[in-house]
This record gives C-alpha cells, sequence and structure tokens, in this order.
C-alpha cells in the first residue's frame, strides 16, 4: 500500500508539473522608459517547457496602460539588428548581439542615435544571463529592472536624439 500511495502521489506531481509548464507565463525582463513622456515599454519573455531556454522574447510598447505594440525579438535576428524605434528616417535605437543563445543569453547592445544633426551614434551594452529562476539581465554585473533613455535636446529644434541611457533596478 505505501508503494501504491508513493507511485500515486509521483504521479500526481509529475502531471502536476507538466501542466504547469503547458501554462507558462510570460515575466517582465526590464522596463523600458523615457523622460520624452509617459509612455512604456516592457520586455517580456517566456521560457520553453523545459525551462531551460527562451522560447519568446518579447517588445511590448504601452500608452496610458494599454499595450499598442509587440514586437517578438527573434535570437536568430540579433545578428543583424533589430529596430526598436524610428522617427522618420532615423534609426533612433536599434538592439543587436554577435552572440546570443536562448539557453545561455549573451552581450545584446543598445545602438542609439546621439545627434540627428550630426549623425552620431552611441552604444550600450547589457548581458543577458540565465539563472535558476530564469533570464537575468546586467549591466557591470548589477541587475537591472529599469532602462531610461534621456533625450537630447536643441533649443531650436527640441529633441534630436538620446543623450544617454540609464540602466537601474
Amino acid at each position: 500500500m505505501q508503494i501504491q500511495n508513493f507511485s500515486t502521489r509521483l504521479l500526481f506531481f509529475s502531471l502536476l508539473f507538466t501542466t504547469l509548464n503547458v501554462f507558462a507565463t510570460e515575466q517582465i525582463l526590464c522596463t523600458v522608459t523615457s523622460d520624452i513622456d509617459s509612455d512604456l515599454a516592457k520586455i517580456v519573455y517566456e521560457m520553453d517547457q523545459d525551462n531551460r531556454a527562451i522560447k519568446h522574447l518579447y517588445l511590448d510598447s504601452f500608452h496610458n496602460g494599454n499595450r499598442l505594440d509587440r514586437i517578438e525579438v527573434f535570437a536568430d535576428r540579433l545578428r543583424e539588428g533589430i529596430i526598436l524605434n524610428k522617427k522618420d528616417k532615423y534609426i533612433v535605437v536599434r538592439m543587436h548581439s554577435d552572440n546570443f543563445d536562448q539557453e545561455s543569453g549573451g552581450v545584446i547592445y543598445l545602438d542609439t542615435l546621439y545627434s540627428a544633426l550630426s549623425g552620431e551614434r552611441r552604444e550600450y551594452d547589457m548581458e543577458l544571463s540565465m539563472d535558476k529562476s530564469g533570464p537575468i539581465l546586467q549591466k557591470n554585473q548589477k541587475n537591472l529592472r529599469n532602462i531610461n533613455f534621456i533625450a537630447k535636446r536643441s533649443k531650436v529644434l527640441g529633441v534630436i536624439g538620446v543623450e544617454k541611457v540609464v540602466f537601474g533596478n
């Protein structure tokens, strides 16, 4: 009787674990804001059924709490770069990576337009790594949950680029 109870419990927990993995939920990796407006974006991920690799990675854009847009960030497209923000003919923010892997992460670069007047660009790097709880985004070996873009402004023209990117918790 003891063995049968143990087997039944083991089967029950196996089924429960499998069921929970089937209904895996998306998790927020970090929130993205700027000093231009109150809109925000969230980088969201979903793990595969084994919780070993990122199954999906998205950038969701919100306005007044409502999701406006979702961009899926495909690992194989990170080598060529994914445009996250474009204004007129200018690519304002592009994300790329030379070594991103869905199971182990990698270095991710944010390529930003510093000045539309001169065409100068700046690049910021961060690390996406995996631990037992899932993906972790880091800058200078410190976990980060927020990325804030600070606009570069001209007195005459207004916003002309990204002054800097602030990474924080």
